[in-house]
C-alpha cells in the first residue's frame, strides 16, 4: 500500500494526492465516504444515487419532453461508459 505524509489545514482539510484520486476515479465534486477503522481513516468513493442527482439539478422552469429526457439519459449513459472504461 502506497503511503504519503500530508498536513491537516486550519480548516481540518487534507489533500488526497493526484495518483490516489486517479486510482479511485475521483473527480472534483465527487462524494466520498470517510470512516474510522481502529486508528485509521478510510476514504472510499461513493456512487451517486438518483436522489443525489435529483437534488443537484436546478428547476428548468418547464417540463421536459420525452425526447429531451431520452437525449439527456443517452448522453449520461455514454459519459458513464467512457468514465468506467477509462477511455474518455
Amino acid at each position: 500500500m502506497r503511503q504519503v505524509v500530508g498536513n491537516v489545514s486550519t480548516k481540518g482539510q487534507i489533500t488526497l494526492p493526484a495518483e490516489m484520486r486517479a486510482q479511485l476515479g475521483l473527480r472534483p465534486g465527487d462524494r466520498v465516504r470517510i470512516a474510522l477503522e481502529d486508528d485509521s481513516i478510510v476514504v472510499k468513493r461513493v456512487s451517486a444515487t438518483l436522489a443525489d442527482g435529483y437534488r443537484s439539478i436546478p428547476s428548468l422552469g418547464r417540463p421536459l419532453t420525452d425526447d429531451e429526457i431520452t437525449e439527456i439519459a443517452a448522453e449520461a449513459a455514454v459519459r458513464d461508459f467512457f468514465r468506467e472504461s477509462g477511455s474518455g
